[in-house]
């Protein structure tokens, strides 16, 4: 499979020498000005990675924080700046030595990445009391709170060891209908294993009426 990445970048000089690096890293890149403007293209593809311009992150922070992490949560992230003197371009991320580029970005986090669609709905901060299972008639529950959820999962702390695609099952203490939900693991973040929340983000699979309603009331209720 190629290797997709998305750069997010406004229209400016920056974004012409970000696409002039990339354009030598054999990898097939999409683009948006923005992280509010997203094309129909973008959502309809998955990719290995993200870079962002630094300026831009910033301006769509002031904007919709929680829309901004949620966005770009699942994928290995590429933080750019460039010099407006000498033209240089700064790359920053997780495993990043001294001195890293773009490229090296490209062959130590995204060829070794699951590629991931974009969400199509944000994320919004609400947190919910939960236990978690391993199987459906499993005893003995972890006992955590989600961080965030969407429209069709969400994002639930834990320090215990989970696998990608993995089934998962979940009690939600706030909801009226106890019966458990199941989903699968979409994304894995172990404890340690960066400076980022340890959990799991969960796509819900069976949900009853009621749960998916009482769901979606509680994500219409923030703004």
């Amino acid at each position: 499979m190629d290797l997709r990445v998305l750069l997010i970048a406004q229209e400016d000089k920056a974004r012409e020498k970000y696409l002039e690096v990339l354009g030598k890293c054999g990898v097939h890149v999409f683009t948006s000005a923005s992280f509010q403007d997203l094309s129909e293209e973008i959502y309809g593809q998955s990719f290995h990675g993200i870079f962002l311009d630094l300026p831009t992150k910033i301006k769509s922070l002031k904007q919709n924080k929680n829309y901004v992490y949620g966005l770009v949560e699942s994928f290995p992230v590429s933080h750019l700046k460039i010099n407006d003197e000498t033209g240089e371009i700064s790359c920053f991320h997780y495993s990043q030595k001294s001195g890293g580029t773009m490229l090296d970005f490209i062959n130590n986090e995204c060829r070794n990445s699951i590629p991931r669609m974009i969400r199509s709905d944000a994320r919004k901060e609400i947190h919910l009391n939960v236990m978690l299972y391993k199987t459906e008639n499993a005893t003995q529950p972890e006992f955590s709170v989600t961080m965030d959820i969407s429209k069709g999962g969400c994002f639930i702390f834990s320090a215990q060891e989970w696998e990608e695609g993995n089934e998962v099952w979940i009690h939600i203490n706030e909801f009226k209908d106890k019966a458990l939900i199941s989903g699968q693991i979409r994304r894995a973040i172990r404890w340690g294993q960066s400076m980022r929340i340890p959990g799991i983000g969960v796509e819900f699979r069976k949900i009853s009426a009621s749960q998916k309603e009482a769901l979606l009331n509680l994500y219409a209720a923030i703004k």
